[in-house]
């Protein structure tokens, strides 16, 4: 009785045990669990009468590659029966279930518009490629909102959602865009139905420009301006801001129909330059740091958001090229306040006023005729300016320098050198001492007016060639100008071509005026004058041969000798009447001429052709005579002759 029980028993379980298996077909997916790590794969429970195998690896499906199955005992997993073999075994893949789950997800995205998770694979022509279960082409356009760079997209995950979907032909395309603008829309809306002037937002920099700062406040930007960043002065936004940033800013303006919201940073705080009269007022001295550097002058920060001007003209008593030769940037200085506007929101400082003026007592610390040791501050084409003390500058004009001419200033001087000078004006007006270096020693022009006169003969030395002349030094600190007419008879254009520096030379004083400290000389008049000689060897009237040697509009230069040559009219070189001298005349030519003009006073020649011509053909002889004394019939035909040859010509 108890064996049938028992048997009974066995029978019932079998029978339930077998109403737990289940039928197992190729390509059914299936959830089981891993029970052991086998040789080839895990074991996987599938409640099947064998255990599913499950390969340590499998070829990557939708993608490249291979997948790695990485497993623990009890971890459950979905698969796929892939295979059964002769042998009972069922293969099963991984793989292949997260490819078919992953197509479920692709097209519901597609049709439902659901937010799938991807993984930037790579970059490709075109776009990217990313993981959203298989490898799908995101487009560069469809990247994000604007342009960016796609490398820096590359190993990170992002939100998209799919807009083209082949399974056939595995191809998959997806936008990152389209999830961007939907919850852009959907910040903007609720961010436009709270906005509010006057209210206190957080957002992030977005953007920054060279005129101020966009930030997200949440689906729509604010704008904030430069102006509105702070109630001093700003520099680069770009020290200040950076992308990516978050910051809270007041709303002070919003227009709904351009969607136009003006952001202030500054207005979080109260407008320092109110009551500003009652914290920096006029006549105290205050402290400051000197933030900005300009040509006209300083700019000093009083308080936060509140700047002074310090003008160039109030940094010292003296002369102040630029600003910087007294304070640099990040100074802490000590000012005085001399003139408060919170209208045009301006304060002017003075540095100098916060220590006395050194020109209250000037005729009594530098009287006038006493002297002074000064140092050389800048050289110039009139003479050189000259510090006494801080505050206290001078010039020594060029013709002080020295008893005797002075052309530049550093033949005498050079920068910074320290150097002995006297007094001679004060000039209060301009704050401004003259002195005298040569007014220390004597004046040799005092003695010129006895030591030469006009017409004396005296040696010099040539000092320096100019394009007007030369100076000769006379005696030390006592210069004559050769000027270049009085330097030879013959044309000069310039000094060089006769003369060199250093020369010793003999010359005639023809101007003397020491009270102006001006003597002229000559050399010129030491020399023969060619002129006379020319004179004598070509008085008017006589006749000579020359060469044309050059053709004008008005006649022809006839050379006599090297370096004279005598105009020949155009009216004088034919009876006939001729419109230019080169019908009749080409230079080169040899020609007689008769001297009609002798100019002293200009040093000129005239010369006619026509007259020389006539000259020469009436010395024919109007006489022959035999040696009897008769007259033969040859020559009365011969004469005949020359006067009919004569009345051709004319």
């Amino acid at each position: 009785m108890e064996n049938e029980n028992e048997k009974e028993k066995a029978i019932n379980l079998l029978n339930e045990n077998l109403d737990q298996i289940r039928v197992i077909r190729s390509g059914e997916l299936i959830k089981g669990k891993v029970v052991k790590k086998g040789e080839e794969g895990y074991f996987v429970n599938i409640n099947y009468k064998a255990e599913g195998i499950l390969p340590f690896k499998e070829k990557a499906q939708g993608r490249d590659g291979e997948v790695e199955n990485t497993l623990e005992e009890g971890e459950e997993v979905w698969t796929i029966v892939t295979q059964i073999d002769d042998q009972g075994y069922i293969w099963l893949s991984r793989e292949q279930a997260r490819y078919q789950g992953a197509w479920i997800d692709i097209e519901e995205s597609k049709e439902k518009g659901k937010i799938l998770n991807a993984k930037v694979r790579k970059k490709v022509k075109g776009g990217l490629i990313v993981d959203i279960g298989i490898n799908a082409f995101l487009p560069a356009s469809c990247v994000d909102l604007v342009p960016r760079n796609l490398d820096e997209l590359i190993g990170q995950s992002i939100q998209v959602r799919v807009i083209e979907a082949d399974r056939k032909n595995r191809n998959v395309v997806v936008s990152r865009k389209a999830v961007l603008e939907e919850d852009l829309n959907r910040r903007k809306v609720e961010t436009i139905a709270s906005l509010k002037v006057g209210q206190v937002r957080k957002g992030v920099v977005r953007n920054i420009t060279n005129f101020g700062v966009f930030v997200d406040l949440g689906g729509i930007d604010g704008l904030l301006h430069v102006s509105e960043v702070s109630w001093g002065k700003v520099g680069k936004l770009e020290d200040l801001f950076a992308k990516g940033q978050e910051i809270e800013a007041k709303v002070i303006a919003w227009n709904p129909e351009k969607e136009e919201i003006s952001l202030s940073l500054k207005r979080l705080i109260p407008d320092p330059w109110d009551n500003v009269e009652e914290r920096v007022k006029v006549g105290e001295t205050i402290k400051g740091k000197v933030v900005s550097l300009k040509d006209f002058g300083v700019f000093v920060e009083v308080e936060e958001g509140v700047e002074g001007l310090i003008h160039i003209s109030d940094l010292s008593w003296g002369y102040v090229k630029h600003p910087r030769e007294v304070v640099k940037l990040g100074d802490i200085i000590e000012a005085r306040v001399l003139e408060v506007d919170r209208g045009k929101k301006r304060i002017s400082l003075g540095l100098k006023q916060v220590f006395p003026d050194p020109w209250e007592n000037i005729e009594e610390k530098y009287p006038l005729g006493s002297t002074v040791r000064v140092k050389v501050a800048k050289l110039n084409t009139r003479g050189a300016l000259v510090e006494v003390e801080e505050g206290v500058e001078g010039k020594i004009p060029l013709e002080e320098l020295s008893w005797k001419r002075v052309n530049r200033v550093n033949e005498v001087l050079r920068k910074n050198q320290l150097v002995e000078a006297k007094i001679i004006a004060i000039d209060r007006e301009n704050r401004q001492l003259l002195f005298s270096l040569r007014q220390l020693r004597f004046n040799p022009w005092e003695e010129v007016g006895k030591k030469w006169s006009v017409g004396e003969i005296v040696e010099g030395r040539i000092e320096r060639l100019m394009n007007f002349g030369a100076f000769v030094e006379l005696s030390p600190e006592i210069e004559a100008l050769l000027p270049l007419s009085e330097i030879s008879w013959e044309p000069l254009k310039h000094p060089s071509q006769v003369l060199r520096k250093g020369q010793t030379l003999q010359v005639k004083i023809i101007e003397l005026k020491p009270e102006e400290q001006r003597i002229v000389v000559s050399r010129r008049v030491l020399l023969p004058d060619p002129w006379e000689g020319i004179k004598n060897r070509y008085p008017v009237g006589s006749i000579h041969e020359g060469k044309v040697v050059r053709i004008v509009d008005f006649g022809a230069f006839v050379e006599l000798e090297e370096g004279w040559d005598g105009l020949v009219h155009i009216s004088e070189i034919s009876d006939q009447r001729i419109s230019s001298a080169a019908e009749t005349l080409k230079e080169g030519e040899r020609v007689k001429v008769k001297v009609i003009k002798l100019d002293d006073e200009e040093r000129k020649i005239g010369l006619s052709i026509k007259q020389a011509l006539k000259e020469e053909e009436e010395k024919v002889p109007r006489e022959h005579t035999t040696t009897n004394g008769k007259v033969t019939l040859g020559d009365v035909i011969g004469e005949k002759l020359t006067n009919i040859l004569h009345n051709l010509k004319k």
